[in-house]
């Protein structure tokens, strides 16, 4: 499974991601790197919208992670519904599974910007890459039915 992930537009915030991402994690979890089933490529921080879905393609990846720092005059609502709205333009939105994660992002609210999972503070890699490959099944039982 390929994961690609990415602090974007503005965002150098990369602590969370790096933490999901690195092979050596974050307190004790290990990151999406390390996990033998997972491909994870982490493109670093001001990834552009278009950069992310590019890499996301030639990748051919079932998951976008992207992590946002919330911001004052809502800069991270805009680079977040950018990325959506761009997708479904191009008409691959129902190709990526796709999360956000940052100090301040809620699965609400995540949702709400039409996101498929939205994760904040204390997430783990363990827990985004479960979630991820629950989703993934879901959507490939759907598909066979």
């Amino acid at each position: 499974m390929t994961v690609v992930g990415a602090a974007i537009e503005s965002d150098v915030h990369t602590v969370g991601i790096d933490a999901i991402f690195n092979a050596k994690g974050f307190a004790g979890n290990y990151g999406l790197e390390r996990f033998p089933s997972f491909r994870a490529l982490k493109l670093g921080a001001q990834v552009s919208c278009e950069a992310l879905l590019r890499r996301a393609s030639v990748e051919q990846a079932e998951a976008i992670l992207v992590s946002q720092v919330v911001t004052q005059k809502n800069v991270h609502v805009h680079n977040l519904t950018k990325l959506i709205e761009l997708a479904e333009a191009e008409g691959v939105r129902e190709r990526y599974h796709f999360i956000v994660g940052g100090p301040r992002i809620s699965h609400t609210f995540a949702k709400e910007l039409g996101y498929d999972a939205g994760s904040g503070p204390g997430t783990t890699a363990t827990t985004v890459a479960s979630y991820v490959v629950q989703e993934l099944v879901a959507r490939s039982e759907q598909d066979t039915s």
